[in-house]
């Protein structure tokens, strides 16, 4: 009786969706120190904490090694991870997923949960809702937010400004706010924001506490809330497509509120 044919390697590399962590020559086994909401791992029940001792019955002692058996496995396989929980084996079958790409992880990360709060943030320019101490996304609940992170090196968010400016203005009065924050002190964020023309509230993060929140690690980064303080979309870079979409999402969250 022919057996079945083995399934086609995937031409696409595996993708797991965690942060890894070398354990050590004294502690075998791979540490996952961060896992992506709704990635292949979440999905497949991985968990902080966990340790990886091996994958498809290969050891693994290093993170190279266990992200290049993903990869090699291809998306759409299965990966069988053992795993150490709490001193407890357990065996994990889980289905690899494809690189969305850093847009695609914030958005995993982030789309359809609560935005971070500011951390340690001062007004450069501009004004925000009035509120004893430093400024907060709390104080802006009720609107809809679209938060920029932005730096002036950036030729792309250069490029990004007047659509910004021309979204303040068009937004502002059906119950919009466009909010931007860069990691210059205030000083050099309030003369460059007056140098280039923006028109909407800068904010200062010199300590880049609120940009690692929101993992704004590529620029420009742009966040649409919902009035509810909601993550609605998110986009990387200066694309004119997804910033049409990002308009229409602004708009429809203003129609429907």
């Amino acid at each position: 009786m022919p057996q079945p044919a083995a399934p086609a390697p995937s031409r696409v590399p595996g993708w797991l969706g965690v942060a890894l962590t070398e354990q050590g020559p004294e502690h075998p086994g791979v540490l996952i120190s961060s896992v992506l909401r709704r990635s292949p791992a979440a999905v497949g029940g991985l968990e902080v904490g966990d340790v990886v001792m091996g994958i498809n019955d290969t050891r693994v002692n290093h993170p190279t090694e266990l992200s290049q058996h993903v990869a090699a496995l291809g998306a759409g396989q299965r990966a069988n991870l053992m795993v150490e929980r709490a001193g407890t084996p357990r065996l994990l079958a889980v289905q690899l997923g494809e690189n969305p790409g850093f847009e695609g992880q914030l958005r995993l990360g982030f789309v359809d949960s609560g935005a971070p709060e500011f951390e340690r943030v001062a007004v450069a320019s501009g004004a925000l809702a009035p509120t004893p101490g430093s400024p907060t996304l709390g104080s802006l609940r009720g609107k809809v937010v679209v938060l920029e992170f932005w730096a002036t090196w950036c030729g792309a968010c250069r490029a990004l400004l007047p659509t910004l400016n021309a979204w303040h203005q068009r937004f502002q009065s059906g119950g919009a706010t466009v909010v931007s924050v860069t990691t210059d002190p205030v000083e050099k964020a309030a003369h460059d924001a007056a140098e280039l023309g923006l028109a909407y509230p800068v904010l200062s993060d010199p300590d880049g506490l609120t940009a690692q929140a929101y993992q704004a690690f590529a620029l420009p980064t742009l966040f649409v809330i919902d009035r509810q303080g909601v993550v609605r979309d998110v986009s990387v870079g200066y694309d004119p497509q997804r910033i049409a979409e990002i308009e229409a999402t602004v708009a429809r969250l203003l129609s429907d509120s």
